[in-house]
């Protein structure tokens, strides 16, 4: 719970504003989220809110550019089967990249998105993956011809 920096008091109303913000041509529409102290009428901008209008428009760039969102990112993640500091180790980044990724603290490069995705359409090519890592739980596929052709999943 916020309070007024202002006067102490903790009788504060929740407001939003409508705004815009153009990011490559495009419109993203979004609430600001601010906080008005009923007893004084101080206006400010908690730290919570701010964090939440951040999240809000880096998420809405990464749809913009093709990039996978940090729920998404926690979704892939979790159907892969890896804690973050598994995804880290078998994806690279650095130790808490996925952790960053997941807070939305920081945005993926576009490699790192495509090698995520790879990975979920092609279970031979995350195993390998694994493997190199030493995870001990990776069940690599039969290397013969026949197992390596794999089908492409369209959308």
């Amino acid at each position: 719970m916020s309070y007024c920096k202002k006067c102490q008091s903790h009788d504060i109303n929740i407001l939003t504003s409508k705004e815009t913000v153009k990011y490559k041509g495009q419109d993203i529409p979004f609430n600001i989220e601010y906080s008005v102290c009923n007893n004084c009428n101080h206006e400010f901008v908690s730290k919570q809110q701010i964090q939440r209008g951040d999240d809000y428009l880096r998420d809405a760039k990464k749809v913009i550019d093709g990039l996978l969102t940090s729920s998404e990112i926690k979704q892939a993640r979790e159907e892969l089967g890896l804690t973050q500091a598994q995804a880290s180790q078998v994806f690279g980044g650095g130790a808490n990249a996925f952790s960053k990724y997941e807070r939305n603290e920081v945005t993926q490069s576009k490699a790192m998105d495509k090698l995520i995705r790879v990975c979920l359409d092609y279970p031979v090519v995350f195993n390998d993956l694994k493997a190199q890592e030493g995870l001990s739980d990776v069940v690599v596929a039969d290397r013969t011809y026949e197992n390596n052709v794999m089908e492409r999943n369209l959308k």
